[in-house]
């Protein structure tokens, strides 16, 4: 039931970021770069504690919502499935920033064993400390 709830969630998020798609600006250059600059730390810290099945690092940069959207013992589970269906994580690079009102969205291209195609968005705060306000993951294998 909770994984049910979870990508009830997810699909919510991403229909609502759809919704925002005509007021996205796609950064490049010194935006970029400065968006790049806190983001990619915190998104290495939480695919590396995606792979590590360690919550504690995968959520670290979680704000009140997202804590609350994945716990600890949702995590377990959520991860099983998501491992059953993409394999074990491999890698990712970034494919795309956005700015959409106050919050930054950077994709990711991620490979894992089953999907090398796989896309994983991360929304952050555009105000520091740029916390994850949202996650989610798009893959032919889901």
């Amino acid at each position: 039931m909770k994984i049910i709830l979870f990508f009830i969630v997810f699909i919510l998020g991403a229909l609502l970021l759809i919704n925002f798609s005509g007021e996205d600006q796609v950064l490049t250059g010194s935006e970029l770069e400065a968006v790049l600059a806190f983001s990619e730390p915190i998104a290495e810290d939480m695919f590396a504690g995606y792979a590590a099945n360690d919550y504690a690092a995968f959520s670290r940069d979680f704000d009140p919502d997202m804590q609350e959207t994945i716990p600890a013992d949702f995590f377990v589970g959520w991860k099983l499935n998501l491992d059953d269906k993409l394999g074990n994580y491999i890698s990712h690079q970034v494919e795309q920033v956005t700015q959409s009102d106050e919050y930054y969205v950077v994709v990711y291209q991620v490979k894992f064993e089953k999907d090398e195609q796989a896309q994983v968005g991360i929304v952050f705060h555009a105000v520091e400390p740029h916390a994850i306000n949202h996650l989610w993951i798009d893959s032919k294998q889901l």
